[in-house]
């Protein structure tokens, strides 16, 4: 087991109950977490957790010259596909009343989502919108087809599974909550960065009134 989680782990696999069963019960001992972790610090990396999170991944401790394009690769791939899944994610809530975004073990069916999506053109459009550019472009225009397509592609970068290969089940999986956390990170920079300039056009106000 141990050969097999860390080529996933090195691979950029998020590693959960839902999507490696085995492999995340493995890691929850503490002595082959420690195994595992220490193979990763001979390669620069260290095994990460998420608080409260039940997900498993493998993090670069340091930014150098012989990570640096391997770890632009990834952030650019997470950037590629934040917008579209977040108004996939937004699209969901409203479909589903729901006031809170799918996290982790939450169960998608897709005959019930559909259903939901037909019934309200608002979400036709919606989706029509999301299939046009970006992770889930398609020229599928059947509203069956191209739901289908967006959760076939979640299903292929990791935020779903599919339990039974013919079944219409998926479930979400750790890598979603990953996303919730790049999302607050950047919230928070955001924020950050507003405050920043409030503060400095606030200084520029009071030197301009007392100059």
């Amino acid at each position: 087991m141990f050969k097999q989680v860390t080529e996933a782990l090195l691979n950029g696999q998020f590693i959960c109950p839902t999507a490696f069963p085995d492999a995340f019960d493995y890691l929850a001992k503490a002595d082959n977490f420690k195994k595992v972790d220490g193979f990763l610090a001979q390669l620069e990396r260290e095994l990460c957790t998420l608080d409260g999170e039940e997900v498993f991944y493998s993090a670069y401790t340091s930014v150098d010259d012989n990570n640096r394009g391997e770890i632009k690769e990834a952030f650019s791939e997470i950037r590629s596909q934040l917008r579209p899944v977040v108004e996939w994610m937004d699209m969901i809530m409203t479909a589903m009343g729901q006031d809170m975004p799918i996290r982790a073990r939450d169960e998608i069916r897709l005959h019930q989502l559909l259903n939901m999506i037909e019934h309200e053109p608002s979400l036709c459009e919606q989706m029509n919108r999301l299939t046009q550019s970006g992770l889930f472009k398609t020229n599928k225009t059947n509203i069956i087809d191209q739901l289908g397509w967006v959760l076939q592609k979640l299903e292929q970068t990791g935020y779903l599974v599919k339990p039974n290969p013919q079944g219409a089940l998926y479930i979400v999986t750790g890598k979603m909550n990953y996303l919730h956390q790049i999302i607050a990170f950047l919230n928070d920079a955001e924020n950050l960065e507003l405050d920043k300039h409030a503060d400095e056009e606030s200084s520029q106000q009071q030197q301009d009134v007392f100059s």
